[in-house]
């Protein structure tokens, strides 16, 4: 049998140096180690990592940080949705923020202190609620966010991610809304970028098998589709969006997916063919949209945890779009989503293998 050739994506020297810019040292660091394969004891890998944090996206998010702790709210880390702790932290675990630097730390026991539940989960209410209890999305979200800022081995983060195996479904997929029925797409996703993320530091008994039937259940649906006609669930799975938060895109699908080590699976596809599709001429990727948070207002989980009135009043009179956290602007070429786009096509070997001789840094 003839082997199938897979196509070859070049990737310009315009558009290397356009992510490789200094003044963004998240995107340069993912650059240089993951798309072009350099050695982290490089002297430009050490100098962009040990700038995330003190310039670019990392250090703008940072600098909103309140006390060194918190975002916008002190009593919950998931309200004002979209700017509290929860959101920045998964984030700036992304951009590969330093789990030494201490803005992090205190962060990072801040939330787990009020939202780590004994039963092993990550809850959305603080403690003191009276539903006090696992949410699945939140859980996935924070277990990767979390081991990838240096916690896999925190026993709180083992015992969230076996929580979270608990509660998946005979379909393999996840659903926070209707627990013991169908799967969910965006519900799905959380828990299996947790166990991408865990495995790189480990591989206990279960961890594997899991990921295997999460990524089954998104194959199974070509990554955006119905399994019973075919057709897009969502149109907004066919946008690209960072950040996520809880939500999902195909993009987002194909990469954890890819970095689960799914490839040559033919249901992955029609994903890749529109991912291809939305690339600019010049090589790029436009960002479609960033996630606003509620803009009526709605009161939430801690409010009546709150006693200062200026807090009260943060909780209740709703989200406005100057909070939502934004990294790059919609409509526009997106470093990020071009970055992670590029990754895709190179897990899946995609990408001209000449690409990392294409640039001297």
């Amino acid at each position: 049998m003839a082997q199938v050739q897979v196509p070859r994506v070049a990737v310009s020297k315009a558009v290397l140096d356009w992510l490789l810019e200094e003044d963004e040292p998240s995107a340069r660091y993912e650059t240089l180690v993951r798309l072009l394969g350099r050695d982290e004891y490089e002297p430009s890998v050490r100098t962009a990592r040990s700038l995330i944090g003190t310039q670019g996206w990392a250090a703008k998010l940072l600098d909103n940080q309140k006390e060194q702790t918190y975002w916008d709210n002190p009593n919950s880390c998931y309200v004002p949705k979209f700017s509290a702790c929860s959101w920045q932290l998964i984030v700036l675990a992304d951009l590969g923020v330093s789990s030494k630097d201490p803005r992090v730390v205190k962060a990072v026991e801040h939330f787990l202190d009020l939202h780590n539940v004994e039963t092993g989960g990550v809850s959305l209410r603080p403690k003191g609620h009276e539903k006090f209890e696992p949410h699945i999305c939140a859980t996935g979200n924070m277990v990767r966010a979390l081991a990838r800022m240096g916690y896999a081995e925190d026993d709180r983060v083992l015992d969230a991610l076996d929580w979270l195996m608990s509660k998946q479904l005979p379909d393999g997929g996840w659903n926070c809304s209707a627990p013991g029925k169908h799967g969910s797409f965006m519900a799905t996703i959380e828990p299996l970028w947790a166990l991408s993320e865990m495995m790189v530091h480990d591989a206990r008994m279960g961890w594997e098998a899991s990921a295997k039937r999460g990524s089954e259940f998104l194959l199974k649906h070509h990554i955006y589709k119905s399994d019973k006609d075919d057709s897009v669930i969502m149109l907004d799975f066919l946008r690209l969006h960072y950040p996520l938060h809880y939500a999902y895109d195909f993009l987002h699908g194909l990469r954890v997916l890819t970095e689960l080590g799914v490839k040559n699976d033919p249901r992955m596809d029609d994903a890749v063919s529109l991912l291809l599709e939305k690339r600019l001429p010049d090589g790029k990727w436009i960002l479609d949209g960033v996630y606003r948070g509620w803009r009526h207002p709605h009161a939430m989980h801690g409010e009546e945890t709150v006693s200062r009135p200026e807090e009260r009043e943060l909780i209740t009179q709703g989200w406005g779009t100057e909070r939502a956290l934004q990294l790059e602007e919609a409509g526009k070429p997106s470093k990020w989503i071009t970055l992670q786009a590029l990754l895709v096509l190179k897990r899946l070997g995609m990408l001209n293998p000449e690409i990392a001789q294409t640039v001297n840094v």
